[in-house]
């Protein structure tokens, strides 16, 4: 796994991995979540529209992210196209915690993908 972003933008944090996210790459992209510092922002957005695969131990990732935000007021967006990330995410019982977004526009704003809308692969 390597990396495009990561970025700010007005307080939040992009992070745009890509390639595999498993066991052995989790702890560099917790690290992309967290940024160079221990302080988690608030905010987080994650474009996974690079990423080829992800396993538990990446969505493991995602969930302490999103906690740590949430614990500050904060939340954490994902951006995906990929139909094996959105049944990870079903399938794991976190779907209504991360709703799919189409890039990091629409994450950020908060719109997210109307639920009945199918994957455009």
């Amino acid at each position: 796994m390597n990396t495009r972003c990561p970025e700010l933008r007005e307080g939040c944090r992009v992070v745009c991995p890509v390639g595999e996210i498993d066991l052995a790459t989790a702890p560099a992209f917790r690290d992309q979540l967290r940024g160079n510092d221990a302080a988690l922002p608030g905010c987080v957005v994650v474009d996974l529209r690079g990423v080829t695969f992800i396993d538990s131990s990446g969505l493991q990732e995602l969930r302490t992210a999103q906690a740590r935000c949430e614990a500050v007021g904060g939340w954490v967006r994902l951006v995906y196209d990929h139909e094996a990330i959105h049944l990870l995410i079903r399938l794991s019982g976190y779907a209504e915690d991360f709703p799919r977004y189409t890039g990091v526009e629409d994450a950020w704003r908060g719109h997210p993908v109307d639920s009945g809308e199918l994957l455009s692969r």
